[in-house]
C-alpha cells in the first residue's frame, strides 16, 4: 500500500489496527450515503479516512457543504485533497469523541465508524448532537440499536439511542466492501431525531441510570432501580415483576425523571 497514490498525488498510508481503520471501497455504499446527504446543506463526516464517501457526496450533491473530521494526521493531507475537487469541503484534524465543533450546527452527521469508538460515539450523538445521522456500524451493534425490550440484544445503548432517535436499519455491508477486510459484517443505520425526545439534562440522567441498571440486566427491575436511584423499593412497585432488560424505553425515561433522588444517588 505505501507508495500507491490517489488522484490527490498523496501517498496512501497503511491502515492502523489501533485506530480500527478499514477504508470503505464499495461505490454502491458511498452512493447510498450520497442519496441520504443530498437533502442536507451542512454535513459533518466522522472519520474521513481516504475520503471515498465525501468524494461521492461532493460529486452528487452540489448544494452540500462538508466538514470532515479525521483523527489520523497521516490521512489529513490525503483527505484535504478533496478541497481540490470542491470548495465545499473543509478538513479538520480532531477526535470525534471530543469534537472541536458544535454538533448541533450540522444538518446531518455521517460516517463509516471504527468499531472501537462506536459505543462512546453513539452516546455523544444522543447527548449532544440530536441531529439526523447515517452511520455504517458493525452489524451486531446496528441491530442492537433497533432491538426491542425482552430480547437478548436489548441493552443500555439501545435505550439511550431510542430515547432520542427513531432507528431504521439499512443494508448489510460485507467485509469485501472494505480494505483491509474486517472479520465482521457491517450494516447501515439511519437515526432520525424524535420530536418528543427528552431534554439533554434528562438524557444525561438516563445515561447514568442505564449504565447502572444494565450492569444487572437479568435481575428484577424494581430491585436494581432501588439501588441505582437510592430510593425505597416499595416506591417502585409499578416496575415490579419484570427484569431490567424487559423494561421499555418509556419506563427508563420515567425512572430517570423522578424528582429529588439524584443528589443522593451516589452509586451512579
Amino acid at each position: 500500500m505505501p507508495g500507491r497514490e490517489r488522484e490527490t498525488g498523496v501517498a496512501r498510508p497503511r491502515p492502523r489496527r489501533s485506530l480500527g481503520q478499514n477504508f470503505l471501497r464499495a461505490r454502491w455504499v458511498t452512493r447510498l450515503f450520497a442519496e441520504w446527504a443530498c437533502d442536507r446543506r451542512l454535513l459533518l463526516e466522522i472519520g474521513v479516512g481516504e475520503g471515498a464517501v465525501s468524494r461521492e457526496i461532493l460529486s452528487r450533491c452540489p448544494d452540500s457543504m462538508i466538514y470532515g473530521l479525521e483523527l489520523d494526521r497521516r490521512l489529513v493531507p490525503l483527505a484535504a485533497g478533496l478541497s481540490l475537487v470542491s470548495p465545499w469541503f473543509s478538513m479538520i484534524h480532531g477526535d470525534a469523541l471530543h469534537p472541536p465543533l458544535r454538533l448541533t450546527a450540522f444538518d446531518g452527521i455521517y460516517g463509516s465508524i471504527p468499531y472501537n469508538i462506536t459505543g462512546p460515539l453513539l452516546s455523544l450523538l444522543a447527548l449532544e448532537a440530536r441531529q439526523p445521522a447515517m452511520l455504517l456500524l458493525q452489524r451486531e451493534v446496528a441491530e442492537r440499536l433497533a432491538a426491542t425490550p425482552g430480547t437478548r440484544t436489548y441493552g443500555r445503548i439501545t435505550v439511550l439511542v431510542q430515547a432520542v432517535y427513531r432507528v431504521r436499519l439499512g443494508r448489510v455491508v460485507p467485509p469485501s466492501a472494505f480494505e483491509p477486510r474486517p472479520r465482521v459484517y457491517s450494516r447501515l443505520v439511519y437515526l432520525e431525531p424524535r420530536p418528543d425526545a427528552p431534554p439533554e439534562s434528562l438524557v444525561r440522567r438516563l445515561e447514568q441510570l442505564t449504565r447502572c441498571m444494565f450492569s444487572e440486566r437479568n435481575k428484577l427491575a424494581d430491585k436494581v432501580a432501588s439501588r441505582c436511584l437510592g430510593v425505597p423499593r416499595v416506591s417502585l412497585s409499578s416496575f415490579a415483576g419484570r427484569r431490567v432488560y424487559e423494561l421499555p424505553v418509556e419506563d427508563f425515561i420515567r425512572l430517570a425523571s423522578r424528582e429529588g433522588i439524584w443528589p443522593g444517588a451516589a452509586r451512579l
